[in-house]
Parts: C-alpha cells; structure tokens; sequence
C-alpha cells in the first residue's frame, strides 16, 4: 500500500496514479491533454488506443510500455481498469466538478493561494 497522494492501490503494492510527471508523459505521448481526452472520450467512449494509453499514464511510474498497459488492463478486465482509471482522474483533479471550486485548489500548502475577501 503506497501513502502518495492520489495514488488509487490495487493488486497489492500497484497503484494507478497520475502525478504532474503522468500527466506530462501523457500529453508527449498522445499530442494532447488528459482533460482533451476525457472531454474526446465523452464523443467516442470505445477509443481504446486513447484508454490504454491513459492507463499506461497512471502506471508510467512502473516504467511499464504501452503494450504492457494494454495487458494489464486484460489481466484485470476492462472493467475494473475503468473504475480505477475514474479514480486516478478524481485523485488527480479533485476540484473538477466540485461547486465553487477554483482550478487553482489543486492542492498543496496553500502558501501560494489568494486570500479571498468576502
């Protein structure tokens, strides 16, 4: 079981987890970012090329290939790769769909923040 933030376990010491460096190796990966491909899935929801490749983001700490993402997400079914995958994202931008919230509450120590007057 791992302590980082947002790190979604499954499979014993495993986790799905998509840190600012996931993100990154998504985005240089598929030309695109993960909120893009969120927001295409939504118009094509059986893009599998475009699942893996976010499953193989949330493992990339594992220094897993993208293949090898695909056979995890065999392994474990197409199923439960989703639900975790779902859990990753809400881990990862625990603001989205919150009301009220600011993109900027991503987390953190809050040193950075505005104070809001109101």
């Amino acid at each position: 079981m791992t302590s980082l933030r947002g790190a979604v376990p499954f499979a014993g010491e495993r986790y799905f987890r998509l840190s600012t460096n996931a993100l990154v190796r998504y985005q240089d990966a598929a030309g695109e970012t993960l909120l893009e491909a969120m927001a295409a899935l939504e118009q094509s929801p059986g893009d599998t090329r475009r699942i893996r490749r976010m499953v193989w983001a949330a493992l990339s700490h594992e220094g897993l290939t993208e293949e090898a993402a695909g056979d995890l997400m065999d392994e474990i079914g197409q199923t439960e790769a989703a639900r975790l995958l779902g859990e990753a994202i809400r881990a990862a931008f625990p603001q989205a769909g919150a009301p009220g919230a600011e993109a900027a509450d991503a987390g953190g120590n809050g040193a950075s923040r505005k104070k809001r007057i109101p």
